[in-house]
């Protein structure tokens, strides 16, 4: 199992960003280096790809405010 994470974007710690698109659903299977999500946090976009593959299982949604350092989906 592999956590995606939120990455550290800002120095302020209480900071938060949004997950502008999945581009993969969850349940379905990704491959290592496959965008997986676009993310925004101070106005500074960036992708996100796997770390491994697997099946991908989101755990927060487009747009819902998260902070900095969270898991936001999961690689098993």
């Amino acid at each position: 199992m592999s956590d995606v994470v939120f990455p550290s974007m800002s120095d302020d710690t209480d900071a938060q960003g949004v997950v502008i698109t999945w581009f993969v659903e969850s349940g379905e299977r990704v491959e290592a280096d496959d965008l997986i999500a676009e993310i925004a946090m101070d106005k500074i976009d960036m992708e996100i790809h796997a770390e491994r593959g697997g099946i991908l299982t989101v755990l927060v949604p487009e747009d819902q405010a998260t902070a900095q350092g969270s898991v936001i989906a999961r690689i098993e």
